[in-house]
């Protein structure tokens, strides 16, 4: 999908002492990292688009995603999983449902206010 990067983490070193993995490497720039635990049961979360930049490191868990680009309505679904990264640019509506006990690494181009400021609703699913 136009606006829409999948990629694995990337390993970037490895020696006797540690392992550097890559999440992002100026894709996008970031003022916003949040760190989201999904809870018991699995949760769907999304039915928004952002009008900046966004990145989601899967650390841990599956995600299954819907996703819809507000200004094409181009449509595409997927399964994400650990060690996935999904980058994507604004105006890409995006919903997921998420394994219980995932750990997802979000990062945003714009700095976090609130759901009111950042987000524009827009259901998929």
């Amino acid at each position: 999908m136009r606006g829409v990067i999948i990629r694995k983490i990337k390993l970037v070193h490895e020696d006797g002492r540690r392992k550097l993995l890559e999440i992002l490497n100026g894709e996008i720039d970031i003022k916003s990292i949040k760190i989201i635990e999904i809870k018991e049961g699995g949760q769907i979360l999304g039915n928004h688009y952002h009008t900046y930049p966004e990145a989601m490191y899967i650390m841990k868990g599956k995600a299954h995603y819907w996703l819809k680009h507000v200004l094409t309505g181009e449509t595409e679904e997927m399964d994400l999983e650990e060690g996935d990264i999904m980058i994507k640019t604004g105006f890409i509506t995006h919903t997921g449902k998420f394994s219980e006990g995932s750990i997802i690494i979000d990062f945003a181009a714009e700095t976090w206010i609130d759901e009111s400021y950042n987000h524009v609703r827009d259901k998929i699913v």
